[in-house]
C-alpha cells in the first residue's frame, strides 16, 4: 500500500513539473526554435540606453534669439540667417549712432551760436566748424533733421531685432513641419460620357484636367 500511494506520488510530480514547463516555453513555428518565457520578458523590456529624442521647441528658440540675436536661428538649424541678422543690426546701429551725434554736433554749435551752451560744455574742432560755417536757422534745420533719422534708424533697429524674434518663432513652428519640394501640375485630356435614357444617342463630356501636387 505504501508503495502504491508513493509512486501515485511520484506521477503526479512528474506529470506537474512537466505541465509547468510546457507553460514557460514557446514554440517558433516558423523558425522551429524554442523561446522561453524569460526571453519573451526580457524582448518586452524597452531598452535602457536608448535615449528619447527631445522634441524641437518653439518657446526655446524664440527665448534664444530674444536674449542673443541669431541663437535660435542656430537651434533651428538656420546658419545662413546669422550673418543676415547681424548685418542688418550693425548697419542699422551704425546709422542710429552716426545721426545722433551729428545730431549732438549740431545742437551745441546751435547752443554756442545763441548763448545756451551750458556752463563745462566744451566745444570740440568739428563742432567749432560747424558754429563758424552756418547761420543759427542752418544750424537749427540740420539738428531737427538728424534727429528725425535718428529716432527712425532706433525705430527700424527695434524692428529688426523684433524680427529676428519672430523668424526664429515661426521657423522653430514649422522645423518638424516636412515641406515637399514635389510641386507640379499635370495636364490631362479629359472624357466622359452621359447617361441618356434608352433608345437615346449618347453624349459625352470633353474637355482638359488640371491636377495640382504639392
Amino acid at each position: 500500500m505504501p508503495r502504491r500511494f508513493l509512486f501515485l506520488l511520484g506521477f503526479i510530480l512528474i506529470f506537474a513539473f512537466q505541465k509547468t514547463e510546457a507553460q514557460n516555453v514557446v514554440f517558433d513555428t516558423i523558425g522551429n526554435t524554442i523561446i522561453t518565457a524569460d526571453t519573451i520578458v526580457k524582448q518586452e523590456k524597452p531598452s535602457k540606453t536608448a535615449k528619447a529624442k527631445k522634441p524641437h521647441s518653439p518657446t526655446k528658440a524664440t527665448i534664444m534669439s530674444a536674449c542673443l540675436p541669431g541663437l535660435g536661428q542656430i537651434y533651428n538649424g538656420k546658419w545662413w540667417k546669422v550673418p543676415i541678422v547681424y548685418a542688418g543690426l550693425g548697419g542699422l546701429g551704425y546709422l542710429v549712432y552716426s545721426n545722433y551725434s551729428e545730431y549732438r554736433a549740431y545742437l551745441h554749435a546751435y547752443e554756442f551760436k545763441t548763448g545756451d551752451l551750458p556752463e563745462g560744455v566744451t566745444l570740440t574742432e568739428h563742432e567749432t566748424d560747424l558754429a563758424n560755417r552756418y547761420a543759427d536757422s542752418q544750424l537749427q534745420t540740420y539738428k531737427e533733421s538728424y534727429r528725425r533719422d535718428f529716432e527712425f534708424y532706433t525705430i527700424l533697429t527695434v524692428a529688426w531685432y523684433g524680427l529676428n524674434i519672430l523668424d526664429a518663432c515661426v521657423d522653430g513652428h514649422l522645423y518638424t513641419y516636412d515641406i515637399s519640394d514635389d510641386l507640379s501640375l499635370s495636364v490631362d485630356p479629359y472624357f466622359r460620357p452621359m447617361e441618356t435614357p434608352i433608345k437615346m444617342p449618347q453624349y459625352a463630356k470633353v474637355g482638359l484636367s488640371f491636377q495640382l501636387n504639392f
